[in-house]
């Protein structure tokens, strides 16, 4: 198992950050891919399904996670349902600092098939890619004023 993150320091409270990250429906704005992001019915917090899709090369995909573990305003561990890996997760971890501002780590757990084994770089720099543009992505939208944020899709979850 081998793990790969990255992080940011974000000028907004932990409340701020997490309230924008929890949303399946924000995810329109931190993935260029996602045209549509929902919370499926059911559990809320460990136990919780959000469904993505995507449209890549003009064909819509359709993509699911689990919330294995949540601690709000902290921590949120996930896993992709149908994963090729069955032991990947995701790891978003939120740490408040006395200054006001929010370092929010994002991660991947991560298994190579054994054909890959000779490729665990192109794996490891893959997935540090995918973690480093979430948290800027998130950076940036967070930081933005409060009316820029405000103008974003509505969050009919919450």
């Amino acid at each position: 198992m081998h793990y790969v993150s990255a992080s940011a320091i974000i000028n907004a409270s932990r409340q701020r950050v997490w309230d924008f990250i929890k949303p399946a429906e924000n995810s329109v704005l931190v993935s260029p891919d996602v045209v549509r992001g929902f919370r499926a019915p059911g559990e809320e917090g460990a136990g919780e399904i959000q469904v993505f899709i995507s449209m890549r090369d003009g064909l819509e995909h359709v993509s699911a996670i689990e919330v294995v573990e949540e601690i709000p305003l902290e921590l949120a561990i996930t896993r992709t349902l149908g994963d090729k890996d069955p032991r990947a997760r995701g790891r978003t971890f939120l740490r408040g600092e006395a200054d006001g501002v929010t370092v929010l780590e994002h991660g991947q757990y991560f298994s190579l098939p054994t054909e890959a084994a000779g490729h665990f770089h192109h794996y490891e720099k893959h997935y540090r890619l995918h973690c480093r543009q979430y948290v800027e992505r998130v950076k940036a939208f967070v930081e933005q004023p409060q009316a820029a944020v405000a103008d974003a899709p509505p969050n009919a979850e919450q």
